[in-house]
């Protein structure tokens, strides 16, 4: 089985043996377009292939080998073996997954397939990058709302709605993307548990880190250390060779485009008024 999506303005397919039946929020991202940017296959196995090449880095959910310019990503379930993909880090149109068959149901669903397929590491080569953000429309251009979890990005995103009729794209997480020389801001096929997920595209106006505080105070954030805080909201895990350089390659491309701010906020309407005043 075959389907087409269009992702962050990039067209993607993937071939899987069955799609689980859930409330898969890639199904809104749908497309009839076939000619493909990024193709990825899909396996079903009893075993995973053994690991190929040296060992790149691992953390305690992910394995990484290379050999040359291919990676091989494992992405482990606890003590069980879940996901390897296959895919080159020169360029990766192609790229192929295997899952153990008795992890497949869990791992193709909506909550972990991006993750499963290594979405976030394919979409590098494409100029994308995963935040772990909220996301919201207004007049017409993306505002991200970026900050660990519990800081308060949802509360940010909602009093935008409620006091200024912005739209929330995404409750959870954010794509932004670089085409054609300008970035951005775009709906994505998993959001967490925030249940809000919409198939929208538009131009990024303004990426806000938030702290919590008990006063409003707004900053421009400049130099590297700007790329230091995105960084830490980004879904990269950096265990592939050169990804780490193309991340901060991407990331001052994007910047050097779209202002930065630090909002120290607290959660009522005077934040979105700070934050107003200098957009």
């Amino acid at each position: 089985m075959k389907k087409n999506y269009f992702l962050c303005g990039h067209n993607v397919s993937i071939s899987a043996p069955f799609f689980p039946a859930d409330s898969n929020y890639f199904r809104l991202f749908e497309t009839e377009e076939t000619i493909s940017d990024l193709s990825v296959l899909c396996n079903i196995c009893d075993e995973l292939p053994e690991p190929d090449g040296v060992l790149s880095g691992n953390n305690e959910s992910t394995s990484v080998y290379c050999k040359n310019n291919e990676i091989f990503r494992y992405s482990h379930m606890g003590t069980d073996s879940g996901a390897m993909t296959h895919y080159s880090n020169v360029d990766s149109a192609v790229s192929e997954t295997f899952i153990v068959e008795r992890n497949y149901n869990v791992l193709m669903d909506s909550r972990y397939m991006w993750t499963t397929i290594a979405l976030a590491q394919l979409m590098l080569n494409k100029n994308v990058l995963f935040f772990h953000a909220s996301f919201i429309e207004y007049n017409g251009n993306g505002i991200i709302f970026s900050a660990p979890c519990g800081t308060g990005k949802s509360t940010q995103a909602a009093l935008w709605e409620k006091h200024r009729n912005a739209r929330i794209i995404n409750g959870d997480k954010a794509g932004i993307s670089v085409k054609d020389g300008s970035v951005f801001a775009n709906g994505v096929p998993f959001c967490g548990t925030s249940d809000i997920c919409n198939n929208v595209t538009v131009p990024l106006k303004a990426i806000v880190l938030l702290e919590q505080a008990e006063t409003n105070v707004i900053t421009r954030l400049t130099g590297f250390d700007v790329v230091q805080r995105l960084m830490r909201n980004i879904y990269l895990d950096m265990l592939a060779p050169d990804e780490q350089r193309r991340c901060i390659d991407l990331l001052i491309s994007i910047i050097s485009q779209v202002p930065v701010y630090l909002l120290k906020c607290t959660p009522d309407e005077q934040a979105v008024k700070v934050l107003e005043t200098i957009l």
